[in-house]
């Protein structure tokens, strides 16, 4: 389709999402998508299955590339990440070398040092979480990179947590924060050798960081169990409070969605506000990082 026809029509996104929510019979267990406000219409069903007769529960969002990938974090993704002592060596090395290149002021404690840690991309037991659904929906999106003709099909996906519910686990009302008296259990003193507990945990964190604080960001915590939170959910009571929507698009309809996130004022700097990502902004702007066909 040309171009001008796309900026004409939103609605010719051949994007298509599937999602499973359960037992709420005003929300269809199967629907396609093809705008951002149907986007917005999933999201609008996610927040009412996620209703409870005791009051209203914000959902969590996640955007992936993959829609695939397991919801596992990073320090649990290789072997060597799994070993007893791979986390106390890295948050150790962390904080020893960070310290003259972090910018802003100094982390003040322990869990403020694993946040930057997972905001920078080192390794933790921690995994990312947004409350803003479009801001889930921009790292889907750009996260996404298309495949080798030779590889299987690659589709972004946004999942879609009720983090209360995962806490009612741990008989909590709700996320976290890091002053809960229990919540130490799962960062205890490098070396120590206490054992961390077995599930994850909804975590509040305290927002140390410019880039956390306008992700809206919120962590899932992990303990010593490797397994990924997905593969878990049935323990965890989460069969129907923990959705997943995958996006069904070609490169054209996802570089096409990007661009409407833009119109909504979700931009690169909006999300990462530094000169990062002011530089891909304007890549992105100036169309700089669309492959280019072979030379023949």
């Amino acid at each position: 389709m040309p171009r001008t026809a796309r900026n004409a029509h939103l609605i010719s996104l051949a994007t298509v999402a599937r999602w499973e929510l359960g037992y709420n019979e005003r929300v269809p267990k199967s629907k396609s998508i093809s705008t951002i406000s149907a986007f917005v219409e999933w999201v609008e069903g996610i927040g009412e299955q996620f209703t409870t007769a005791g009051g209203y529960e914000a959902p969590w969002f996640r955007g992936v590339g993959d829609s695939e990938h397991l919801l596992i974090p990073s320090l649990y993704r290789s072997d060597e990440g799994r070993e007893d002592l791979a986390d106390d060596e890295l948050r150790n090395e962390f904080s020893r070398r960070a310290l003259p290149l972090v910018a802003e002021r100094a982390p003040r404690d322990d869990w403020e040092w694993y946040s930057l840690m997972q905001h920078y991309r080192a390794p933790t037991r921690l995994l990312d979480w947004t409350d803003s659904a479009l801001v889930a929906l921009y790292f889907a999106l750009t996260s996404w990179a298309p495949p080798c003709p030779e590889d299987r099909p690659v589709k972004p996906a946004v999942w879609a947590l009720n983090p209360w519910t995962l806490n009612a686990y741990h008989k909590q009302s709700g996320p976290v924060g890091t002053d809960w008296e229990g919540v130490a259990a799962y960062l205890p003193p490098a070396y120590s050798g206490s054992k961390t507990p077995q599930y994850p945990i909804a975590l509040d964190p305290t927002l140390s960081a410019q880039r956390m604080l306008v992700q809206h960001s919120h962590f899932t915590l992990h303990g010593h169990d490797t397994r990924s939170l997905d593969e878990m959910s049935a323990e965890l009571g989460l069969e129907r409070n923990l959705v997943k929507l995958v996006i069904n698009a070609d490169e054209d309809d996802i570089d096409y969605l990007r661009q409407a996130l833009t119109w909504l004022g979700v931009t690169e700097t909006s999300v990462f506000p530094d000169l990062e990502g002011l530089a891909r902004e304007l890549r992105a702007e100036y169309r700089l990082d669309r492959r280019q066909p072979k030379a023949t």
